[in-house]
């Protein structure tokens, strides 16, 4: 990333860089570069908005031990022998059997196909289009940096 003159660095994540003129997005690579993706002067941003927690934790462990639960429970059904005698005794035990097996098959792959969990700054400019800056986790700590900072230079939070 260049760096115009009188510019220094105030705030540096692997994402996003706040100098003391604009706000630089992009992103960090393994070796340690910056790759400058936009870039925006604090005199074209309008507002932000800021939305913390998007997205959902990962519940695959959750979903395989469920999923074994019910596993289990059917095959004891299976080798229990007075449980094949007694029709009520063998339905109760099948249920509560299948029903963990039922949630562990569903939380598995509504895990696997979930939105990320990340938080998200939306920078709107004055020509109406928007910077999306995202960070992958809930709460992210670099997120809350660039917030405070843009809040230090006097662009206003969105009430969106």
């Amino acid at each position: 990333m260049k760096l115009t003159k009188n510019e220094q660095i105030i705030v540096d994540t692997e994402i996003c860089k706040i100098t003391n003129f604009r706000v630089v997005t992009g992103k960090t690579s393994s070796n340690q570069i910056f790759k400058e993706k936009k870039s925006v002067e604090f005199d074209d941003i309008n507002s932000y908005e800021m939305i913390m927690n998007m997205g959902e934790e990962s519940k695959i462990k959750t979903g395989l031990k469920y999923l074994a639960a019910g596993l289990v429970t059917m095959v004891i059904i299976s080798l229990i022998p007075f449980l094949n005698s007694n029709q009520t005794i063998q339905s109760i035990f099948f249920l509560i059997g299948v029903i963990p097996l039922i949630y562990g098959c569903y939380l598995i792959p509504k895990s696997i196909f979930r939105l990320k969990e990340h938080s998200t700054i939306f920078l709107w400019l004055q020509n109406g289009k928007c910077i999306i800056v995202s960070f992958p986790n809930f709460d992210d700590i670099d997120a809350n940096k660039i917030q405070s900072h843009l809040s230090e230079t006097g662009i206003r939070l969105s009430s969106k």
